[in-house]
Order: C-alpha cells, then sequence, then structure tokens
C-alpha cells in the first residue's frame, strides 16, 4: 500500500539546528491528539514492516473480575 504523502512540505535546512527547530516547531503547532494520533500511525506502520498482524496492538481484556481484598 503506497502511502499518499502529497500534503507533505519539503524545507531544506542549512544546519541540524535549524532542522531540529523546525521539527520542534511543527510538532508544538499540532494539537495533543494529533501527536497521538501521528505516533499511534507510526507504531502501525512499524508493526506491519514486520510483518505482523496490527490486530494483535489491539487492547485485550485478560482480567474478567476484579475484587477488593478484605471485604
Amino acid at each position: 500500500m503506497v502511502k499518499d504523502r502529497s500534503h507533505w512540505v519539503v524545507r531544506k535546512c542549512c544546519s541540524l539546528q535549524e532542522m531540529e527547530r523546525l521539527h520542534l516547531e511543527q510538532w508544538q503547532a499540532v494539537s495533543g491528539s494529533d501527536r497521538v494520533n501521528a505516533a499511534w500511525a507510526m507504531v502501525v506502520e512499524a508493526w506491519e514492516l514486520k510483518k505482523r498482524n496490527p490486530d494483535e496492538l489491539r487492547f485485550q481484556r485478560f482480567a474478567t473480575c476484579v475484587k477488593r481484598a478484605g471485604r
């Protein structure tokens, strides 16, 4: 599957410090939920690159009942 990256902006940086500054500004410009979504997309993509099933990343419930001790 080919990802659509036509909306990406390309910038030329003259130094590593400038690149880091621009990168930080870009991430600070988006909301927290957008950052979480981007991080999750990277996790899923890395998982798929390892030829793993993305369904393995789903939340799994192992506990069926929780009881408070001493009551």
